[in-house]
């Protein structure tokens, strides 16, 4: 279908029955009334003045037949798949809401998204796969926060047997450049060979295009960008101990550095200024095969100062089984969280504050534990509270925090926040004080609101 670009002014619509705003939250607003799909995705992000940007997919029905022939029960024909379609919403700080619909095709659902806001625009990047799944297709789109965007466009495209192909992520530097990238397999026949993939990548200038591709073959699988404060760029993947540097404005990966030789589950490399942050992770491993779990292990730490990483340093006993991790650095510290899957089989939470130092302190668990989300670049950081079996919500026993909910809480001191929803996807503005948060209601509407001091 042909891509188009619509630019529709949306009123204010109100969450039902919440008129006042949750502490800095601001009052939810009602980005799409359209029914949910179990494949739908969202992505969100926010800038330091508090414009927040949604993007989401919508997927319509499958269809039973197509010219004559029924589509069921393995469709291959591009006609016999539904139409999805890319829609964004931006929330201006001064409170003006627009919805644009990007694009629209027949094509197997299951579209991954990444948005940024910088400079006053919001660039979105998404990828799909045609009917037969051998092909995959990345398309971006990009305009400024109110006005005339122009029609989304490729970037990429692949055809060949490459499973970890696609997946774009963006990161927005302090400059306002935006970078792109995302896995590609390096031969035509990849398959789950982890040495014959590498990251592509594609900077963009304010107002400008994107540019050349570069094909980075030592970055790890699943590579994600991000930036610091001075605007040196970072590539970290959630399933390896590697990370690659480039200095600002250089838009060249030419420093790695290996936190750990061995494999590694849930790598999170957490920014909180110029230089400096915290990377944490498992020491186990991510697993590629659907039928085989990853492997568990116990959590390791390492403090970033002056563009230099420290030895790490184990956080919990080697006897630890973590089955998964997070960590969000802020000035002055960091919060890591990890689960360890109980007798029962569930998850239980486990969290450490990190002092300046990069030591440790004492461990939280179940409902006092505390699950670190994400901070913005002041050090308002998003938190979980910890959640158990027999606590949800704000009863949580004191003093620990809101079990089961959302909640910032401020670099200033001033109580935690809770979020206007217990769940969605949170994003913070890397370079300044604001938090955006979007969820689907039960009723299926997608929702946003704003948090800032």
């Amino acid at each position: 279908m042909r891509s188009f670009v619509a630019s529709v002014a949306t009123s204010v619509v109100l969450l039902a029955g919440s008129s006042v705003a949750l502490a800095g939250w601001s009052v939810p607003r009602v980005l799409s009334l359209a029914h949910s799909s179990p494949y739908a995705h969202t992505a969100v992000a926010v800038d330091a003045r508090g414009d927040a940007a949604v993007a989401w997919e919508t997927v319509g029905r499958w269809p039973v037949e197509s010219h004559g022939r029924r589509c069921s029960p393995s469709p291959t024909r591009a006609s016999c798949f539904p139409v999805s379609t890319v829609c964004l919403s931006v929330l201006t700080a001064g409170g003006r809401l627009v919805t644009r619909t990007l694009w629209s095709s027949r094509t197997n659902p299951s579209i991954y998204m990444s948005v940024v806001v910088s400079a006053s625009s919001v660039t979105l990047a998404w990828d799909y796969s045609n009917a037969s799944s051998t092909s995959q297709t990345l398309r971006v789109a990009y305009g400024p926060l109110i006005g005339r965007w122009a029609p989304s466009r490729a970037i990429w495209s692949f055809s060949g047997l490459g499973p970890f192909a696609g997946d774009p992520h963006l990161a927005a530097a302090p400059s306002g450049a935006v970078l792109a990238a995302w896995s590609v397999c390096t031969s035509r026949n990849c398959g789950y060979n982890e040495s014959r993939y590498g990251v592509a990548v594609r900077w963009r200038a304010p107002g400008r295009d994107f540019g050349a591709l570069q094909v980075i073959r030592g970055a790890p699988l699943g590579a994600v960008p991000q930036f610091d404060a001075r605007g040196t760029a970072y590539l970290s993947s959630p399933c390896s101990g590697r990370v690659l540097m480039a200095t600002a404005h250089s838009q060249r990966f030419s420093r790695t550095v290996m936190l750990t030789p061995g494999p590694a589950l849930d790598m999170t490399l957490s920014l909180d200024g110029a230089a400096q942050g915290l990377a944490a992770w498992v020491a186990g491993g991510c697993s590629y095969d659907e039928a085989v779990e990853n492997t568990p292990g116990p959590v390791f730490i390492s403090l970033l100062r002056g563009g230099t990483f420290a030895k790490p340093r184990a956080l919990t006993p080697p006897s630890t089984q973590a089955i998964s991790g997070s960590a969000v650095a802020v000035p002055g510290g960091a919060t890591v969280s990890w689960y360890v899957r109980a007798a029962n089989g569930v998850g239980e939470p486990f969290s450490s504050q990190i002092g300046a130092n990069g030591l440790p302190g004492a461990t939280q668990q179940g409902a006092n534990a505390v699950i670190a989300v994400t901070a913005d670049g002041r050090g308002d950081a998003v938190l979980e509270g910890g959640r158990s079996a027999n606590t949800y919500g704000p009863g949580a026993s004191a003093p620990g925090p809101l079990a089961g909910t959302l909640f910032v809480r401020p670099v200033s001191g001033a109580p935690d926040q809770p979020a206007p929803s217990p769940f969605g996807e949170a994003a913070a503005a890397p370079y300044g004080r604001a938090v955006a948060l979007t969820w689907y209601q039960v009723s299926a509407t997608l929702e946003l609101s704003v948090w800032r001091p």
